[in-house]
């Protein structure tokens, strides 16, 4: 979601200060893991929209995709794979990467993301017509 490793070490300091503060609703919660992922994506989310507003800063390759060296065929399709990730919306390139990178499931990422088994499955299903229609174009 990040494109820094600096940006990422903000985020998780503002996380963790967040879970001190309110270290009261952490005992409370129902699964801890999401509830510390939430706080995590709304502080990302805060960060790419105040870098939006800004302008900035933009938004380039995302280091989540690791594809290994094998070649020059390979590394131009992972660079084609990449930059078409990077045009879908995020709310769709964050639950296909959650779900093919991160092998989650429908049911997994719906509790991680607070959304409904439907919606992520449709944004999965959105996202992954999108990607194909950017990769033909890009092939």
């Amino acid at each position: 979601m990040l494109c820094s490793l600096h940006d990422a070490e903000d985020v998780l300091q503002i996380v963790f200060v967040r879970i001190v503060r309110k270290r009261h609703r952490v005992v409370g919660a129902r699964c801890l893991d999401a509830y510390v992922y939430r706080i995590a994506r709304n502080e990302a989310m805060r960060l790419i929209g105040r870098r939006q507003r800004d302008k900035t800063t933009q938004l380039v390759n995302e280091s989540w995709l690791v594809v290994p060296e094998s070649g020059r065929e390979s590394n131009d399709l992972a660079e084609q794979l990449q930059t078409a990730l990077a045009h879908l919306p995020q709310p769709q390139r964050e639950v296909i990467v959650m779900k093919i990178y991160r092998q989650k499931t429908f049911l997994e990422i719906s509790r991680l993301l607070g959304l409904s088994q439907n919606t992520v499955a449709s944004r999965y299903r959105y996202g992954m017509e999108k990607l194909r229609i950017l990769l033909e174009n890009l092939i």
